[in-house]
């Protein structure tokens, strides 16, 4: 699965399209739900227990308002994180670090072809292991880019978790939200959409679940990454070669 910049901003927005939808829609139920018991006819018991479940329907929508809300304050997290992958695997730092690897390897060294002796060969033995040297870089980089794309590929995949839910609940609400003007149907309404509110929570609890162990994984990879950049064992002579010679 690549990341597309221009098509997860379109799944934000159309998230945030659905919880205004949402937010509009609990605010009318309730007012409708008020309106409905308040006639003469009705017994204050069935008032009471209307209006009992209602509450609990809209306790239960905030409740899951509140948390997408949270989890939206991260929304930024995937498009910095790819924009971070494109800088480690661009030519900024991978492409740079490959080219230097490719230039400084004995046969393309440009010097010797021209310059022969001990000088010539001086220079050859003190530039080449920059050859590996950059290499190594390269393929830090490279894996850290990848690091980075995958945690924000998992990072579209749970919003895309959220918007699949919204679209799932939102027509399970506009039901209730239909029938919140009568007495008799809007508890049967409000328990059909907690049951397919709870439904589809599950999934973004699942979601949660897969975001977590994809996030833990490249935490892990990070770690084990940084750990092989300070192993110096690589690189000739155990440390940055010197350029000089």
């Amino acid at each position: 699965m690549a990341f597309s910049q221009t098509q997860f901003e379109t799944l934000i927005e159309k998230i945030e399209d659905k919880l205004d939808k949402l937010v509009k829609d609990l605010t009318t139920f309730g007012k409708n739900i008020n309106g409905a018991v308040d006639h003469w006819y009705v017994p204050a018991t069935v008032a009471k227990a209307v209006v009992a479940a209602a509450n609990k329907l809209i306790e239960w929508v905030n409740g899951i308002l509140t948390k997408i809300g949270h989890f939206l304050e991260g929304v930024v997290a995937p498009v910095m994180l790819f924009i971070d992958a494109n800088s480690w695997k661009g030519k900024g730092i991978h492409g740079d670090a490959t080219t230097a690897s490719s230039s400084t390897q004995k046969f393309n060294l440009q010097a010797p072809k021209q310059w022969k002796g001990e000088g010539a060969d001086a220079y050859t033995n003190a530039v080449f292991p920059q050859s590996a040297a950059a290499g190594q870089v390269a393929s830090n980089a490279n894996s850290i880019a990848d690091i980075l794309l995958t945690a924000a590929i998992a990072g579209v995949a749970f919003y895309g978790a959220i918007a699949a839910f919204l679209i799932q609940f939102i027509p399970a609400m506009a039901g209730a939200l239909a029938a919140s003007t009568t007495v008799v149907g809007a508890i049967p309404a409000a328990i059909v959409a907690m049951g397919e509110g709870v439904a589809g929570w599950l999934v973004i609890a699942g979601a949660v679940t897969t975001l977590l162990g994809v996030l833990g994984d490249q935490a892990k990879a990070m770690a084990d990454l940084k750990s092989n950049a300070n192993d110096n064992s690589s690189f000739p002579n155990g440390h940055w070669p010197v350029g000089t010679a």
